[in-house]
């Protein structure tokens, strides 16, 4: 057997079989039978949808795993301005964590390929026309044609309908391009430099739009509540199940369900004959491979109909042949699939669109055959190579679980790759590829494989060495420069659509079976020690050898401060294995200075960090943001950026790069000196540190101080966003913050869901519905309505000024009745909405005051915008005397 190193350009087919870990339904003798299952049908479907968790994820289940067809799913945008109900990641780190949850659920889904548009979610909107102004129509437009082009699916399926119905401006732009991007996309006059590029027109075979109800004029309904029992479960409680783990928007619940769950679509254009009312989406569509040629209205070259039969009937008898106690009982017939699909491509050579279909269906036919032979192809790097080598590439010797970090520019570390045939029928090993993207050198060292019989076995070991400057294979490739743009910019226009960087080491087996070619694909990834849970794998990329996160991002000085001072901390990560020394300092504007001026640092092992502190002087501060650098200097090199690595559970790490800069202005606002506020953290979020710059001791109150802790020592006590629905302690102990103000103490209770019920938690009567009202216009106009409450007055004055420059919405979850006991604050209304003055409300409690604030603090404070500092040092000064 040859063992063999390529580039990343040699095999421009290997990535698109990459195979990631398998779901139950996918794993053993059923996930053979799901592959088979595919191969029935020539079909492909593009579903259409604005956001992650929009989709009908059902009706994909039930067309991908129970009618086999390719199911290729299209979200214009990775979720970037909703909430995060497992952590304080907001923006584009939210964006990172929603699109691996959205990959998972289309695991369950059965989702063949995800797509994304260069746009973004910026914030939830009520009208079709401002996410047309935000995005420009246009723009997006093009990127739903391109998707269209690449996939060449036979049915768009949309979910929403392009009209108010959708309930949300970019649902609605979702609607709206599916259909008209449809019949743009066969047009070459539209986009033709796409058509420069390569891309050829295409049309669909049909348009369907979702939202449709039980009682309107439908095409055809789908029912997801089908049992299926070779899953063993329905395809909605398998998608339900999916949808799951996009925990960062429903926390992970999952209610399974039973009986028939029907979905209604319209046909809205059709290139083919089918009845008014269909019993499929597929309705006078030939999904044969022997009608290959006339659906796609080609003519089909002579002697090949016969062929495209034999494909037919080789599924067929692959299907007849399986038996669930020995799937390898069909790879004859499908080995045999396989061979005439490559027949039928050699002699299509000039009919792109059947051979686009048909290279589809190799790969099937391929991952089939792999799963009916139990095949198992594994990659695990190890840091030393050498050590690897000595131990005869067996990774360290018997017994052992070599671990590894993130490799590095300029290291050299190794890999493991094992073939093994765990089917009773014996294959013919050919090759073992490994395919590194540029940067990357490959070795081949060694290789051993065992004899033909049982757990045929192949075991194979490459030295890696990552070039000085190897781009770094964590950076994402789409990007912004700040979170107020609306469209991402792309580092590599050709990954356009994807979903993140290919990855940058891929293991390619090739082997012999019944005297056809077969290949088996496999990411390298490496092991990482998640105690006390054992070891998870990540996928090998480069990071740098240092990098720099600043914190806070965007910072404040009151300008009424005689100091004028800032704090600002610099955490350094090491990622070599090798120590490192070196020195970190800040580059500031003129004028201003640091305490200290550097600070020298040495690491001696990967995965070390330290965070450093600098007191930054801003005499001459204005209101301008300011850029304030940090550099480390180590080796010769300067580093200027750094990461988020953000790591959910069950998630694929990734890597948020930022520069390694902090935003720094004056705010023209007077504080209360020297307030002490608790702060009952919700889903996280980073209020906490723009009350500290504030000049308050901010402490983080947990369950005990809220059940014992003498609640009188602090000035006010805030609870921040979505506190009520993620913690049952603040519900068990509210009474116990109902005394405090009763006492005399002061709560700001931020935005919250319905899960804060006024007429519990409150200390007067209100309602806040599920369906709560919010202002998404974050300029939207600003009534103020109490001018004489002391909110307004002091220490600062409010005016609607202080409304301005505000960042993504104004707020959200408005309450919709309360009592009169309550003072309603200001009113504000999106374009079209009647004015809302649930937003802001505060009332007086015994000898306290009790404020509830929708408005969106949690956006605002972490972005530096002067109104809300001011408003917010307003609202922790109630109870104060004013001077």
């Amino acid at each position: 057997m040859r063992v063999t190193v390529l580039t990343a350009g040699v095999v421009a087919t290997a990535f698109a079989a990459l195979s990631s870990q398998s779901i139950p339904q996918d794993t053993g003798a059923t996930g053979v039978w799901q592959k088979i299952n595919k191969l029935r049908t020539t079909a492909s479907v593009l579903h259409g949808t604005a956001h992650p968790d929009d989709e009908h994820g059902g009706v994909l289940a039930r067309l991908s795993r129970g009618d086999g067809a390719r199911v290729i799913l299209l979200t214009l945008t990775r979720g970037e301005s909703g909430d995060n109900a497992i952590g304080p990641q907001l923006f584009d780190s939210l964006a990172l964590i929603r699109t691996d949850e959205l990959l998972t659920a289309d695991k369950y889904y059965g989702v063949d390929e995800q797509y994304f548009s260069t746009m973004i979610d910026y914030g939830f909107s009520k009208r079709l026309d401002e996410t047309t102004e935000k995005w420009g129509l246009e723009n997006a437009f093009r990127d739903v044609v391109r998707v269209i082009r690449m996939t060449r699916p036979w049915i768009v399926l949309s979910r929403f309908q392009g009209n108010a119905r959708d309930g949300h401006g970019n649902h609605s732009a979702a609607g709206l391009l599916s259909q008209q991007a449809s019949e743009a996309a066969g047009d070459p006059n539209r986009f033709p430099e796409q058509i420069k590029e390569g891309l050829r027109p295409w049309s669909p075979l049909k348009v369907y739009i979702g939202g449709v109800r039980a009682d309107e004029n439908w095409t055809v309904r789908i029912d997801s509540g089908e049992y299926n029992p070779v899953l063993g479960d329905t395809y909605a409680n398998i998608a339900n199940f999916g949808l799951s783990f996009q925990r960062s928007q429903n926390g992970g619940r999952y209610a399974p369900t039973s009986g028939p769950n029907y979905w209604y679509y319209t046909r809205t254009a059709s290139r083919v004959t089918a009845p008014e009312k269909e019993r499929s989406i597929f309705d006078g569509i030939d999904t044969t491979y022997a009608g290959l040629f006339k659906t796609l209205g080609r003519t089909a070259p002579a002697g090949i109909d016969s062929t495209l039969a034999g494909i037919d009937a080789a599924v067929a008898r692959a299907i007849s042949t399986f038996k669930f106690s020995d799937p390898s009982s069909a790879a004859p017939a499908l080995t045999e699939g396989l061979r005439l699909t490559r027949d039928v491509i050699a002699r299509s050579e000039n009919e792109p669109d059947v051979t686009h279909v048909l290279r589809i269906k190799e790969r099937q036919f391929e991952e089939a055959i792999n799963a009916a032979h139990g095949l198992e192809l594994s990659a695990i790097a190890e840091p030393n190579a050498k050590a690897s080598l000595d131990a005869g590439g067996r990774g360290g010797g018997r017994g052992t679980v070599p671990t590894m970090t993130a490799p590095i520019p300029g290291q050299t570390f190794g890999v493991n790759v094992r073939l093994i045939n765990r089917g009773p029928v014996p294959i013919e090993p050919k090759s073992v590829l490994l395919i590194t993207a540029p940067g990357l050198s490959p070795t081949t060292v060694t290789s051993q494989l065992s004899s033909p019989g049982e757990q045929q076995s192949g075991t194979f070991f490459f030295a890696v060495t990552v070039a000085d400057d190897a781009p770094l294979s964590t950076k994402p490739y789409f990007s912004r420069s700040a979170f107020t743009e609306n469209r991402y910019t792309l580092s590599d226009p050709s990954m356009f659509g994807r979903t993140f960087n290919q990855p940058p080491l891929v293991a390619l087996a090739k082997y012999t079976v019944n005297g056809v070619d077969v290949e088996v694909t496999e990411v390298v990834k490496r092991r990482e020690t998640n105690l006390p849970y054992g070891y998870v794998t990540r996928e090998v990329r480069t990071v740098p050898r240092l990098a720099l996160t600043v914190s806070p991002m965007t910072a404040v000085v009151p300008m009424s401060s005689p100091k004028r001072t800032v704090d600002v901390d610099v955490t350094v990560m090491h990622n070599a294995s090798a120590p490192t020394s070196g020195q970190l300092a800040l580059t500031l504007p003129a004028g201003w200075t640091s305490s200290p001026s550097e600070h020298a640092f040495t690491f001696q092992r990967a995965g070390e960090r330290s965070t450093y502190r600098f007191t930054i002087a801003a005499k001459n501060i204005d209101t301008q943001l300011h850029d304030v650098v940090a550099v480390a200097t180590a080796g010769g090199k300067q580093y200027r950026e750094g990461y988020e690595l953000i790591e959910p559970r069950d998630l694929e790490a990734r890597y948020l790069y930022r520069p390694s800069i902090a935003k720094v202005r004056g705010v023209g606002v007077q504080v209360v000196p020297n307030l002490k506020v608790g702060y009952v953290m919700g889903i996280g979020d980073l209020v906490p540190i723009g009350l500290q710059q504030l000049g308050a001791t901010v402490t983080l109150l947990n369950e005990r101080d809220l059940a014992t802790a003498d609640l009188s020592a602090y000035d006010a006590i805030m609870t921040g966003t979505r506190a009520y629905a993620v913690r049952e302690d603040l519900k068990t102990y509210n009474k116990r913050l109902l005394d405090y103000v009763k006492a005399g103490g002061n709560m700001i209770v931020l935005y919250n869901t319905f899960e804060m019920v006024p007429n519990e938690f409150a200390p007067f009567p209100g309602e806040l519905l599920a369906s709560a009202e919010e202002v998404s216009e974050e300029d939207s106009p600003v009534t103020i309505l109490a001018p004489t409450e002391q909110s307004f007055n002091w220490p600062n004055k409010i005016t609607v000024k202080d409304f301005d420059d505000w960042v993504e919405q104004r707020g959200s979850k408005f309450w919709t009745t309360w009592d009169k006991a309550y003072t309603p604050m200001i009113s504000t209304f999106d374009k079209g909405q009647p004015p809302q003055s649930g937003g802001w409300l505060t009332a007086t409690y015994g000898k306290g005051h009790w404020t509830y604030f929708a408005y969106a603090l949690h956006r605002q404070l972490p972005y530096g915008v002067p109104g809300a500092f001011r408003i917010t040092a307003n609202l922790l000064a109630l109870g104060k005397t004013p001077k």
